[in-house]
């Protein structure tokens, strides 16, 4: 699900935004405030979630059984500009068939919802995606049902979804602190970006991607095990990890995991270059670290000079704490 969305997120950054009154073909819904209602805690919605939904994190909510999803993702101004970053190429772009566009104005705001298919490891999706917003803010809150779908339940997510209920003046916890550890970048230059899920991203101009020559980024994403994984497990996993960069190392690059360790947590090591499909050398960087029940995953990439990101990325890995 995380990919899906950094996918669209991705997609829509390179679109230029335009203006226009959508009133004339909305749809008006006014939603009410009830019990049954959940509080998307660090953003400023709420909605009524179909039965069996579990919080999985801040922003995103799961039916594990049927493969099912609700997620939000904050985006980057006006409602209705962001609505034309979603039409049906980006879509496809991103992986989704567009079957349905409609607009609504739910409690006097503008939204649209776009019904789909999205095809993700071999597997297709019913996918509803609905904006929301004012002049300020936006956001996106997406629904996937595995299909073929069991018990409506793309029904039951596309009513999850209209339920929603926008208040711009709701007050919203850091996303920051709805995470299991604290990292401090401060000092290195790197700026948090927004969250994605479980996955925090830090780049040197603040933006995802970055725009500098040298596009300087590290991300943390946090996994949950809940089972003992032995050394020849945890070494696997980063071996894995490492190997899904699509680059061609470089000659004389090491994969083998190494040990290393925060003074806190401990783990396996592995850095290397390689170039990618541009032709241009990449230095990725890749540490894992593992508690009791869950692993953090440290990735640092950046076309800069390996020496001096090497000793970047290390320092501020060395200040997780969990």
């Amino acid at each position: 699900m995380n990919k899906f969305i950094l996918v669209i997120l991705f997609v829509i950054s390179g679109f230029s935004c335009l203006c226009q009154d959508f009133n004339a073909r909305a749809i008006e819904i006014t939603n009410e405030e009830s019990g049954e209602y959940t509080t998307i805690e660090t953003t400023k919605l709420k909605i009524r979630l179909p039965n069996n939904f579990t919080r999985k994190n801040a922003t995103t909510y799961e039916h594990l059984l049927a493969e099912s999803y609700i997620s939000v993702q904050e985006l980057d101004g006006d409602v209705n500009r962001n609505f034309y970053t979603f039409d049906k190429k980006s879509m496809f772009m991103a992986g989704i068939v567009v079957q349905k566009e409609t607009f609504f104005k739910i409690n006097g705001f503008d939204a649209m919802m776009i019904d789909g298919t999205h095809y993700l490891n071999e597997k297709e999706y019913a996918v509803s995606i609905l904006i929301i917003g004012n002049c300020s803010q936006t956001y996106m809150i997406m629904g996937s049902a595995l299909k073929p779908v069991k018990n409506n339940m793309n029904v039951q997510i596309t009513a999850a979804l209209l339920s929603v209920i926008f208040d711009p003046n709701m007050e919203a916890s850091s996303i920051q602190d709805s995470f299991s550890y604290t990292i401090d970048v401060s000092g290195s230059g790197l700026i948090e970006c927004r969250p994605i899920g479980e996955t925090r991203t830090f780049s040197d101009d603040g933006n995802t991607p970055s725009k500098t020559d040298e596009m300087t980024s590290l991300t943390i994403h946090e996994t949950k095990t809940n089972v003992q994984l032995t050394d020849i497990q945890k070494k696997e996993i980063c071996s894995h990890l490492i190997k899904l960069y699509p680059l061609e190392w470089n000659e004389g690059s090491s994969l083998e995991p190494k040990r290393y360790s925060t003074g806190k947590l401990s783990g396996y090591e592995i850095y290397a270059s390689g170039v990618n499909k541009f032709m241009m050398t990449e230095f990725i960087y890749q540490l894992v670290l593992f508690a009791s029940d869950r692993y953090f995953v440290i990735t640092g990439i950046s076309y800069g000079d390996e020496d001096k990101c090497l000793k970047l990325f290390r320092s501020v890995s060395n200040t997780i704490d969990y």
